[in-house]
C-alpha cells in the first residue's frame, strides 16, 4: 500500500488551482498488516513542515505583491535589495526572501534622503505567529522552560525554532505587557468609595493573596467535603533609620 500525498493551492478570488511543489509525503504500508498503523509521529512532523513551508510562502509571495507602491500616491517603490527572514511558526521556521524598497519621494522633504523600507519586518517585528508564542506561555506556566521546550519539540515539527532561553524571554515580555495593561486598568480606577477619599498607605510594600481548596477528611459532620483557605501577607516598609 502507498500514500501518495501532494499539494494545490486555489485561488479565492477565481477558484483556480495552481499545482504546487508536487508530492509532499509518500508513506508505504505493508499489505494486509496492521504492523505500522496510520502515520506515525515523525511522518506525521515532516507532513505538516512541508505544508506549513509551502502555505507561508505563498502567503508572504502574495502578500508581497501589493505593498510594491507607495500607499499615500501609488507611486512605484524602486527595489533595493533582497534578504532572507525566518519566520516561526507552530509548525518549524520557515525562510522566505523578504524585499527592501525605498520610500516614496512623497514621504519626506527635499533636503531628507530616502530611507529603506522593509514591510515584512514592520508587519511581523516579531517574526512568531501568535499560536506559538501562546504554546511556549502555557506550557511555560506548568513545566521548567527547558522542560517546556522538549516537551514542544517532541509533538511538533519545531527542531530549533524555539530553545529554553528563548522561551524565558518570551515569558518576561509578556509579564511585562500584563504589568503594564494593570498599571493602566489601575489608573483608570475611581479614586473615591462611597464619597470618602482612597488613602493610599506608603509603609505596604507588597500584598500577596493565595487561595486553595483542600479535602475534608471528615465528611460526615455536614462540613462539606472541600474546605477553602484563603491567605494573605503583607510586606511593610523598613523604617527610615534616625
Amino acid at each position: 500500500m502507498r500514500l501518495i500525498i501532494e499539494a494545490r493551492l486555489a485561488d479565492g478570488d477565481n477558484d483556480t488551482v495552481e499545482e504546487g511543489d508536487g508530492v509532499l509525503a509518500v508513506v508505504e504500508r505493508p499489505d494486509g498488516c496492521l504492523a505500522e498503523l496510520g502515520l506515525t509521529l515523525a511522518e506525521g512532523q515532516s507532513l505538516l513542515a512541508k505544508v506549513q513551508t509551502g502555505l507561508i510562502s505563498k502567503q508572504v509571495k502574495q502578500w508581497l505583491s501589493g505593498q510594491t507602491h507607495c500607499q499615500s500616491c501609488g507611486a512605484a517603490l524602486k527595489h533595493k535589495d533582497s534578504r532572507s527572514t525566518v519566520l516561526r511558526a507552530v509548525y518549524g521556521k520557515v525562510t522566505v526572501k523578504s524585499p527592501r524598497l525605498w520610500s516614496c519621494a512623497c514621504q519626506g522633504a527635499a533636503q531628507t534622503p530616502q530611507r529603506v523600507v522593509h514591510p515584512l519586518s514592520k508587519t511581523l517585528p516579531r517574526r512568531v505567529t501568535p499560536e506559538l508564542e501562546y504554546l511556549q506561555a502555557k506550557w511555560a506556566a506548568h513545566l521548567p522552560y527547558r522542560r517546556a521546550t522538549v516537551m514542544l519539540k517532541e509533538a511538533l515539527p519545531l527542531d530549533k525554532g524555539i530553545s529554553a532561553s528563548g522561551i524565558r524571554n518570551r515569558i518576561l515580555d509578556i509579564g511585562k505587557q500584563l504589568d503594564a495593561d494593570i498599571e493602566r486598568d489601575i489608573a483608570k480606577l475611581p479614586r473615591t468609595v462611597a464619597d470618602v477619599q482612597v488613602r493610599e498607605s506608603s509603609h505596604v510594600a507588597a500584598v500577596s493573596v493565595d487561595l486553595a481548596w483542600l479535602r475534608n477528611c471528615d465528611s460526615g459532620r455536614g462540613l462539606g467535603r472541600h474546605v477553602n483557605i484563603v491567605a494573605g501577607h503583607g510586606i511593610s516598609t523598613p523604617s527610615p533609620v534616625t
